[in-house]
This record gives structure tokens, sequence and C-alpha cells, in this order.
């Protein structure tokens, strides 16, 4: 991701200009306006694809931060800053302890910037891709009431709920895949060492073989000549599908259809609801005014039908109504979050609310996990069991029809 040098003006005019850390111009605008700046200027300071760049030789060797890594290191800030160290020794200390690189810059960086009188937030929001709206919005709130140090803490937490949710999630896409990639690599195997063998003899023999050994026999010529070809063109497809995912219609095509997937979308659903709430309920107890703490919350589903949904339901809740019927009127959320939410906002308990929302989807969330792992082993296993089935059929129904023609003559 490449850095900015811009030039900016406020509402009232005044010129002020820095560095920022930005995917795009867009990107760049978009972190200019959270702080009521505007860009007039700007040129890129370096290049990711610079062979020094995060983009470059270097990045790619490169360890990157995990979640776990933010978690220990806001989580660390906080416990300096609580035991009363001045924030720029804090930073000093937290940076030089992390063991990624990219860490140790950002923090120093953002150093330099609360040295230059920038605020935390402010320096942690010109590294986007380390610090999400999250972090940055909850720390922004800390300072605007003097409680950095907790602030930090809630942070941490919220950063270490998403790295288990996270966690979760991908043990159970981890049978999936393996069962998938043993599949493909069996029949992978027998179209290109097994079938030939098939082939020849009954090209010896001059069979008259059936429909489904001929079209196996043609797949496993096609794949035995061309395998660099059909790799190539299977690695520009996914290539290609991989980009236009990260487009704004092809992320909304990939999580509607993700939702619609029948057993797993349901658990996706879930996933999204949780981050939301969790999400939410975090900027709230932090200080962050609803709307904000709404749109961040969005922003941090995961999924970008979820998002839309929550955005529409900000329009809704600017103009006066409440969140509860708002997020209900979208369709995407459950009954049972939007009446425990309604409780909270006519009670006062909104935030204690979402946490026993959250607390409910984190359990509701491990069961469905396990649920679907359960249900997908059966049909993975029936799936390759199937399709090996087919290929030996088409394989030994010549040789039957070969020994029953052999036997009639005799």
């Amino acid at each position: 991701m490449p850095n900015y040098d811009y030039i900016a003006r406020d509402r009232v005019g005044n010129v002020t200009n820095g560095v920022l850390q930005a995917s795009g111009r867009s990107e760049l605008r978009r972190l200019l306006r959270e702080s009521d700046l505007y860009l007039t200027e700007f040129k890129v300071s370096f290049s990711p694809s610079g062979i020094g760049g995060p983009g470059g030789l270097n990045g790619l060797l490169t360890p990157k931060p995990t979640l776990q890594d933010l978690v220990i290191a806001t989580r660390q800030l906080g416990t300096a800053m609580r035991s009363g160290l001045p924030i720029i020794e804090a930073l000093v200390i937290v940076g030089s302890q992390s063991s990624k690189p990219a860490l140790r810059d950002a923090f120093a960086d953002i150093r330099q910037g609360v040295t230059d009188g920038q605020t935390l937030s402010f320096g942690m929001r010109r590294h986007p891709s380390l610090f999400n709206p999250l972090v940055v919005a909850l720390v922004e709130a800390g300072e605007r009431a003097g409680a950095l140090d907790q602030a930090l803490e809630l942070a941490s937490t919220q950063l270490d709920r998403e790295d288990a949710l996270r966690k979760r999630v991908k043990t159970a896409s981890i049978y999936p895949k393996l069962v998938a990639a043993a599949c493909a690599g069996t029949i992978a195997t027998m179209l290109m060492f097994v079938v030939p063998v098939f082939s020849n003899v009954y090209k010896g023999l001059h069979a008259s073989l059936p429909a489904p050994t001929l079209i196996l026999i043609a797949l496993s010529q096609a794949v035995t000549r061309w395998w660099w070809l059909i790799a190539a063109l299977g690695y520009a497809a996914i290539q290609g599908l991989r980009r236009y995912v990260q487009t704004e219609e092809g992320r909304r095509w990939r999580d509607r259809l993700a939702l619609k997937t029948p057993i797993l979308g349901t658990v996706l659903q879930k996933v999204a609801i949780a981050r939301f709430v969790q999400t939410l309920s975090g900027s709230l107890r932090a200080g962050v005014p609803v709307l904000n703490a709404l749109s961040i919350a969005a922003n941090t589903a995961g999924n970008a039908i979820i998002q839309d949904a929550v955005e529409a339901a900000v329009h809704g809740v600017r103009e006066g109504a409440a969140i509860a019927l708002e997020l209900e009127k979208t369709g995407h959320f459950p009954l049972l979050a939007t009446r425990m939410i309604a409780a909270g906002e006519s009670t006062g308990t909104i935030d204690f609310m979402l946490e026993e929302i959250n607390r409910f989807y984190e359990r509701d969330i491990e069961e469905a996990v396990d649920k679907l792992t359960r249900s997908i082993e059966p049909v993975m296993t029936m799936l390759m069991g199937g399709i090996v089935l087919l290929v030996l059929l088409a394989l030994y129904v010549p040789i039957f029809s070969l020994g029953n023609a052999f036997l009639h003559k005799k």
C-alpha cells in the first residue's frame, strides 16, 4: 500500500500537509474527510511495486502482523499508559518489542506524529492496513473522554474476540478444503496415469467402447497433453475471480451467494451479525456517537449485504427512528436480536443488551460451526467416493463387455 504526500484544507480554509498510507486516491480522500480535511494536492511518496517497498520482494519475505500481534500491541500500550508512562515513551517501548517490522515502523511513525502534536488516533488512521476503523474510533473516543488507557484495553479486547471468531470460522473450513484437495488429486492421478493404461489396452484389442469410457479417455488425453495450458487457464481464472471479488460489485455478488448457500449461509450470517453486534457494543461503551458507531460496526461486519443493510438503517436512525426498528426492516437481522436491541433502547441499556446478544451468538456460532463440520464430512466423503466410482465404472465396464463377448463366442 503506497504512502501519499498530501496538502489539504479544513472547513475554514486552513492549509495542512502530511503523509498518509492508502490504497488509492478515493481512500485517501475518505481518510482525510474523517478528520474534517479536504484534499487539494497529493503525490505518491513510494510505490508498493518497488523492490524494497511493502509490496515488493522485501514485503513478500517479511512476515505481516497478525490480528493477535495487534491485540498484544494495543494491550501493552494501554498497560504502559495506565502505569503512568508518557504516551511517547509508551509508543517507543511497545514498538521496540514488536517482532514484525511493519508494526515497528508504524509505531515509529505514530510516535513521530505525536511528537509533532498529532493525536494517537490520527497517527493510527495513517495506517489503515494495521488499525481498522473500530480501533481508531475507540482511541479517538478515549482521547476525548480522557480515558485513553481504558479505550486501548477495550480495543484489544474487541480485536481478541474478532481473532477468536476468525479462528473458529477458519477451523470449520479446513476439513472441506482437505477433502476437496484430496479429491482433485485423486482424479488428476487417475486421468494422467491410470486411464492411459486402460486406453492402450482397449486400443490394442480394437474394442468398441461405450460413450462414458470414450469421454473419460478423451478427457485423459487432453489433461495429459495440455496439462500446462489447463493449469495456466485455471490460474488465470482464479486470479480473475479474486480481482473481481475485490471490486464492490464482485464483493456483493460473493457475499450474496455466500448467504444463500444452504447451511453455510446461516453460519456466515450469524458470524456477520456477531461482528456487527460486538463492534457496536464496544463503540457505544467507549462513548462513540451512535451514528458513527453504527457506520463503524457496518464496516467490520465482513459481509457487503449486511453492511448495506446497516447503512440503510443508519439513514432512518439519522431521521430519529429507533435502531431496532430500522434493523428489523432490512430483513437480515433475526427477531431475537432486534427485540433485545429494542429493549435496550427503551431502558437505556443498549450496550448491555448488545453484549448479551454477542454472548448468545458466540455460543450459537460455535454450535453452528460444529454442526456444519459434521454435515460436510459425509457429503464430501460421498462426493469423492461417487466421482471415483464413476471413473472406475467407465474403465471396467468395457472389460466386462469383452469378457461376456469372449464367453459367448466359446
